[in-house]
């Protein structure tokens, strides 16, 4: 299933190279509870409601595993979005920059460093946007249960695989 978690950029780690380039060290992902619509943990509708809010959990062990870790790297970062996978096929028409090779665990967090190389896409982020967003595929696991830190969740997500960074 695909899927987007958004979490704020840090303003303090931005730096404008001398070619006009915008780079940051980003906060990308998290464990814990992601919540989500039912619709996209539950297309068919067979579990959820559409508009039910569902919390999904992503256990440290998914979110920290190499091969998720590994699909951070090398992503291509968009503007918002966009309604299909990035692909080499569509890439030129998305991407405005890439994310960079050296992915850390930070705590509960993975970072990765991140290039906007797109001028405008640039600009947009010194004029105050900030949020990002990771599009990405996992499998989705409907069971109940409890967290290590004791919140509830209704989902697990498993075998999550990095498509782009927006």
């Amino acid at each position: 299933m695909d899927f987007v978690e958004n979490i704020i950029m840090d303003k303090e780690s931005i730096r404008v190279t001398s070619d006009g380039y915008l780079t940051s060290v980003v906060p990308v992902a998290r464990t814990g509870i992601q919540q989500y619509l039912g619709r996209e943990v539950d297309p068919s509708g067979q579990h959820f409601a559409a508009d039910q809010i569902v919390n999904v959990y992503r256990p440290e062990e998914e979110v920290f595993h190499k091969d998720a870790v590994h699909s951070i790297a090398h992503r291509p970062v968009t503007m918002g979005h966009p309604s299909e996978k990035v692909t080499s096929e569509n890439w030129k028409d998305f991407a405005v920059g890439n994310t960079g090779e050296e992915v850390v665990r930070d705590g509960q967090r993975i970072r990765v460093p991140m290039v906007l190389m797109d001028k405008s896409a640039s600009d947009e982020v010194r004029a105050g946007t900030k949020q990002l967003s990771l599009g990405y595929l996992a499998d989705i696991a409907i069971e109940q249960g409890t967290t290590p830190d004791g919140e509830q969740y209704d989902a697990v997500q498993r075998n999550i695989r990095v498509n782009h960074l927006a």
